[in-house]
């Protein structure tokens, strides 16, 4: 990783409640229209934040991925670095760790949704063992499509089938056990 100013330190922790804020500001830099509000992310890391990932630079977030576990699989929720950073291996680093944490939790499979033109990222989940499994043209609402990709830990993951409601944000509630 090259962050620019060797006199830097740069370390991952765990996210805490006082990183919401800055969470919020990249959130927002990066994502608008579709960031998620403080008070969205405020109830997620309530739920999930045990498994959230920060890139400190010297007291400063410059990047996050967001992770919410479930029994069976996973979603990351959001990943994100700051466009002064973009470029030098962070989105990796964080991905990485994300990816870590959910195998630890032992889930069987990790999603995401990345927009179709986003070749950066969508090249980022592919070399990190992601693969394509749908496309939904109005994902988030209209003009806004995505691709769902997945990465299976488990090779008896069945479950990653366009037909199960697990992964499908508008099939309802679902038991996942």
């Amino acid at each position: 990783m090259n962050i620019s100013n060797e006199q830097a330190e740069l370390r991952f922790r765990s996210a805490t409640i006082d990183d919401l804020a800055a969470i919020a500001e990249l959130e927002s830099e990066e994502f608008v229209p579709l960031a998620y509000p403080y008070f969205a992310l405020r109830q997620l890391f309530d739920i999930h934040g045990s498994q959230w990932v920060v890139a400190d630079l010297d007291g400063s977030i410059c990047g996050y991925a967001l992770v919410a576990v479930g029994r069976r699989s996973a979603w990351l929720i959001g990943l994100a670095v700051s466009a002064r950073f973009q470029g030098q291996g962070l989105g990796r680093s964080l991905l990485d760790r994300a990816l870590a944490r959910c195998r630890s939790s032992q889930v069987e499979a990790i999603f995401i949704t990345v927009r179709p033109s986003n070749v950066p990222a969508a090249n980022l989940y592919k070399d990190s063992g992601f693969t394509w499994l749908d496309h939904e043209e109005q994902y988030f609402g209209a003009g806004e499509p995505r691709d769902l990709l997945v990465h299976r830990i488990s090779p008896e993951w069945s479950a990653a089938d366009p037909a199960d409601r697990r992964w499908r944000k508008d099939r309802g509630p679902v038991d996942d056990g």
